[in-house]
């Protein structure tokens, strides 16, 4: 590697240094909240996934299971749930919302929070 410098105003050579550019993680909600769980609970198979290069892999397993099955949930949700008056946007925005609290709750326990 081989190092460029430059000389400042006061005389003396400082070297060129360039930050790598910090890319986000491709991962959705979901997938960070497992990831973050793993490392704060389980980090030795954090660091064994991180150091063999399958941590992403797993974490977007994670995520795409912990969307699918949020998704069967809502929906099963929301044809037991009907709102009386299907013209009014507020009963049917709480019969959405609770049934969302009701399904992520059900995600957290039984996808983010396992043992992956």
């Amino acid at each position: 590697m081989e190092i460029t410098y430059h000389k400042g105003t006061d005389g003396m050579m400082y070297p060129d240094i360039k930050a790598e550019e910090i890319k986000p993680l491709p991962l959705g909600k979901y997938g960070i909240m497992a990831l973050e769980y793993m490392e704060e609970n389980y980090n030795k198979r954090y660091r064994s996934l991180l150091r063999t290069g399958q941590l992403l892999e797993k974490m977007k397993e994670t995520e795409e299971e912990a969307g699918q099955l949020l998704e069967q949930i809502m929906e099963s949700y929301l044809e037991t749930h009907k709102p009386a008056d299907p013209h009014s946007s507020m009963e049917i925005w709480k019969i959405r919302e609770q049934g969302m609290r009701m399904a992520e709750e059900t995600v957290l326990e039984e996808v983010i929070h396992r043992y992956h």
